[in-house]
């Protein structure tokens, strides 16, 4: 915990600091707007592709002769969850 509260602050400053230093033109804008929106994107992906996988997995352990049939439809509903981050990154570097 104590190595977790040293190392926070720290990235967390490169975080706020790293869109200026790698910016091209050097007039400020830093794009901090799209880089918080990817990551809700990105967060609300990933909780949404470890509860459909925890309930793939329950599903699984209490009837294993149907693991057969729900392997297509787990995989193709993590694509959809995937599909959306893609979108998001899209939209988050198009809208200003």
């Amino acid at each position: 915990m104590k190595k977790l509260m040293t190392v926070l602050p720290v990235a967390l400053a490169l975080l706020v600091v790293s869109g200026a230093a790698f910016a091209q033109d050097g007039n400020g804008d830093t794009n901090f707007g799209s880089s918080v929106r990817i990551g809700f994107a990105v967060l609300g992906g990933a909780i949404g592709q470890g509860l459909t996988a925890r309930a793939m997995l329950e599903s699984t352990s209490r009837n294993p002769q149907a693991a057969s049939k729900l392997n297509a439809p787990f995989y193709v509903g993590m694509a959809f969850i995937e599909s959306l981050c893609l979108f998001a990154l899209a939209v988050a570097f198009v809208v200003p």
